[in-house]
């Protein structure tokens, strides 16, 4: 048995792979500039961000960054915000932090399941790294040395939050 198909039948399939290749091709070359992040812990307010991906000098906002190899979320990246630039001293005071002398908070002895937390870095942040941190006390950040300071290289773009 064959299928003949009618000539208005196959220009409406070719408008319809037009179409389709068409925004599947937008999609990837929206993916070159942009990803859509979606928030799943309670560390930073709403559910989705707009990450606008870049190579320049980091200043002081949000930011989605690739964190290093950890034991919570080995296959995730981060949105946090960059609390501390190059040239910035961290200091410690037993497990409370500050940066420059501004309190932020404090590091967690243990995880919710039991795991140890070791303190992050402290000093003078150097050259092309990050102080990453929100102000969540739960939030997995630069003021633990699983996550410390994050390196340029690893800084995906800047983050706005949309939803």
């Amino acid at each position: 048995m064959t299928c003949k198909l009618t000539q208005e039948q196959t220009r409406r399939l070719l408008r319809w792979g037009f179409a389709g290749a068409f925004v599947i091709a937008t999609i990837w070359v929206l993916s070159i500039f942009y990803l859509i992040g979606f928030n799943t812990t309670n560390s930073l307010p709403g559910y989705v961000y707009l990450v606008i991906k870049y190579h320049h000098p980091v200043k002081h906002g949000l930011v989605a960054f690739r964190p290093p190899p950890n034991d919570f979320y080995p296959h995730r990246w981060f949105i946090k915000y960059v609390k501390g630039l190059a040239g910035d001293v961290v200091q410690w005071d037993g497990r409370q932090f500050s940066i420059n002398g501004q309190p932020l908070g404090s590091a967690k002895v243990h995880a919710e399941n039991g795991l140890a937390l070791a303190r992050g870095t402290s000093g003078q942040i150097p050259k092309d790294y990050y102080f990453v941190w929100t102000e969540h006390a739960d939030s997995f950040d630069s003021r633990y040395a699983q996550i410390d300071l994050i390196p340029h290289n690893r800084i995906i773009g800047r983050a706005y939050r949309l939803l």
